[in-house]
């Protein structure tokens, strides 16, 4: 997955006054927002200064008096979305362009046609970190919007000059971001009861589950498939074919009581089409029919999982169960 690294490698980290109730547009239904958990943008004299001429396709046109500098994190919502909020701590996918604040010079970017948009949590810094703080530059703003934020040189760059990037060390940087998509960070909605017979799910702070089960042999897994809602979400309804975004723990129902595959493990949410063919089939049944913000707990006989065969550590005729989170609908 692509990252940008930070201006003291030569690039431009991106990791990670509007007062929030006059800042934040109407939500688009079936929008879920996930709690915030960095402070929300606000802006200032040197963000109000920043305009932009923004086209339906392709990059904006970005126009500010120079020099403009700021001492404080400033953003600016150039165009409002309607889409999921962004609250921290989430993958968010977007295209960027950033600008020395004091010469006008783009610095670096992507092309904003679709073919190499940026896709990363982007996170709460640590209390003790230092340099550029993009969490709380973006959060309150929606997917969908177009957004500018002016940050200091210390902020930035370190306040460290960079001749070869063309950067002065009292130089500040503006970037300007649209938000394609928002990822919830894991399942929001509404609690449901339990069913009779399947494992019992417990979650970490954070969201990261677990399984409780009172008898792992494989004797005693269902022969049938089966799934259930803990979760019930208020987001768009998943249909065969969408993509959809998930954070997932996939087990063995076995006397080893062993995981063998988790997106919570790696940092980062997974993307998959619920194409017949290209998963596994009751993956794709969970999912579909449910919504944005569920999870869902599956039990897979080997007829829906990998068969008499098996996949790599998966052995053949192996009952699987399946925690997934829903986050996100569509690429």
């Amino acid at each position: 997955m692509r990252k940008v690294i930070s201006l003291a490698a030569l690039s431009l980290l991106v990791a990670a006054s509007l007062s929030a109730c006059s800042t934040a547009s109407a939500k688009a239904s079936n929008v879920v927002d996930a709690p915030m958990v960095c402070s929300h943008y606000v802006t200032g004299t040197a963000a109000d200064q920043i305009s932009a001429k923004i086209p339906a396709t392709g990059k904006p046109t970005v126009s500010f008096p120079t020099p403009l500098s700021t001492k404080t994190l400033q953003t600016k919502v150039l165009k409002a979305g309607t889409g999921s909020r962004f609250g921290g701590n989430q993958q968010i996918s977007f295209d960027y362009a950033a600008f020395n604040a004091a010469t006008g010079k783009e610095l670096q970017g992507t092309s904003w046609n679709g073919t190499d948009a940026v896709s990363q949590v982007v996170a709460k810094p640590a209390k003790d970190a230092t340099g550029a703080d993009f969490c709380s530059a973006l959060a309150g703003a929606r997917e969908g919007s177009v957004v500018a934020t002016i940050m200091s040189a210390k902020a930035s760059h370190g306040g460290k000059a960079n001749a070869a990037a063309g950067i002065g060390a009292n130089d500040s940087i503006i970037f300007v971001f649209k938000i394609n998509k928002v990822v919830l960070p894991r399942a929001i909605g509404d609690a449901k009861a339990a069913q009779d017979g399947f494992p019992q799910v417990v979650t970490d702070a954070t969201g990261v589950p677990g399984l409780v089960m009172q008898n792992w042999d494989a004797s005693a897994a269902p022969k049938d498939f089966k799934a259930e809602t803990l979760i019930q979400g208020h987001g768009a309804v998943i249909k065969a074919d969408d993509f959809v975004t998930v954070h997932y723990s996939g087990y063995l129902w076995s006397s080893a009581k062993s995981q063998f595959d988790s997106s919570w493990s790696k940092g980062t949410p997974a993307t998959f089409q619920l194409k017949q063919g290209a998963l596994i089939p009751g993956f794709i049944k969970a999912l579909v029919g449910q919504r944005v913000g569920s999870q869902v707990v599956a039990v897979l006989p080997p007829s829906d999982g990998y068969g008499a065969s098996g996949a790599g550590s998966i052995p053949g005729n192996a009952t699987l169960i399946f925690v997934i989170d829903i986050l996100a609908k569509g690429k």
